[in-house]
């Protein structure tokens, strides 16, 4: 796990290795003569990069940072992003968004258990000036003992506390 920010050489080292990776899978499903694999990795890729591109509408650049690089930053997790953005965000909350996300995958991530696959699914939606960030993961992992602070600006749902899967949701925070 990386503690400090990417530098744009190291960012762009990884993104390259990512895509290289890709490439070699699409050739190989071509060279294998199984087509419809191949496509349906180049149609997974899109989808990513689509993703990726939406983020950008968030006006929230610590969040989109942390969501793009969460992948190389904990290798432990096969990390997932989704979103539905139809209006632009909260980005007072940006700061208050990137520290939860943070606390909560670093605290998992150091109680994962190596052996078994783990997966962290993060969906944002952002419609009419609301904004929810689901955290999910699924996989294995000691307990997780204690609860982590955070800014009272935002709010967390917790739906699930389990050595299994962990899901709660980041809100803005009503009172005050």
């Amino acid at each position: 796990m990386i503690d400090k920010p990417f530098s744009v050489n190291e960012a762009l080292r990884y993104a390259r290795h990512d895509f290289l990776n890709q490439l070699q899978l699409i050739k190989m499903n071509i060279d294998l003569a199984r087509l419809d694999d191949a496509k349906a990795a180049i149609d997974h890729y899109t989808a990513e990069v689509k993703e990726i591109y939406a983020l950008s509408t968030l006006k929230m650049p610590r969040t989109c940072e942390w969501l793009q690089t969460a992948n190389w930053r904990f290798p432990g997790f096969q990390v997932q992003v989704t979103s539905q953005i139809d209006t632009n965000s909260q980005p007072t909350l940006d700061a208050q968004v990137h520290d939860v996300l943070e606390r909560a995958t670093v605290l998992l991530h150091s109680k994962l258990d190596p052996f078994t696959e783990q997966e962290l699914h993060i969906h944002i939606v952002c419609i009419s000036s609301k904004l929810k960030v689901t955290f999910e993961a699924n996989g294995k992992w000691e307990p997780l003992a204690h609860e982590f602070s955070h800014a009272p600006e935002v709010t967390l749902n917790h739906e699930c506390k389990t050595t299994k899967n962990w899901r709660f949701h980041i809100e803005e925070s009503k009172e005050g």
